[in-house]
């Protein structure tokens, strides 16, 4: 990836004054938000090696392989985080992220616990109050969470009045 295309963390930033210092090594992300940006990020790249790395070695898997995997990521939204600063040991990041597969589009939200080691921050594990489809071909699903945010259904939401949110 250039460093002067937008970075697909959705940061808004440049690539190369975001994640990709990082995913080259030349620096250490400094809080557990730019770590999780910067996973996603290689999650989008399929920088397995990247995401195995930044992973805590006692649960980490001994393999990655994103050669197969099909998924383009398409959103990113940062919901909140707790702790995770430059000062901290610890923190908490909860997003929301979105990928296309086959027609389909899905929801991935994670909440991600991070922890730092030799001033260091790694992924240490996640939990996923909702992983799913939401759209079949464009056409959001009735029982998948609504698009607006609100954390109702689409059917009880947006699109009881047939219309989506801007």
């Amino acid at each position: 990836m250039d460093a002067f295309e937008t970075c697909p963390c959705w940061s808004g930033q440049l690539f190369g004054q975001c994640c990709g210092p990082h995913l080259s090594g030349q620096s250490s992300p400094p809080t557990a938000e730019a770590l999780m940006r910067s996973r996603f990020s290689a999650f989008q790249l399929r920088n397995a090696d990247y995401v195995r790395d930044t992973w805590d070695p006692v649960s980490r898997p001994k393999h990655l392989n994103f050669e197969q995997d099909e998924r383009v990521w398409s959103s990113l939204e940062i919901v909140s985080t707790i702790g995770g600063g430059e000062q901290d040991e610890r923190g908490v990041v909860e997003f929301k992220a979105k990928y296309e597969l086959g027609g389909d589009t899905y929801l991935f939200h994670e909440i991600s616990r991070f922890s730092r080691h030799a001033g260091r921050w790694l992924y240490l594990d996640a939990s996923f109050p909702f992983h799913g489809k939401i759209a079949h071909q464009g056409q959001y699903l009735k029982n998948a969470p609504c698009p607006c945010g609100s954390g109702k259904k689409f059917k009880k939401c947006c699109g009881r009045n047939g219309h989506l949110p801007h």
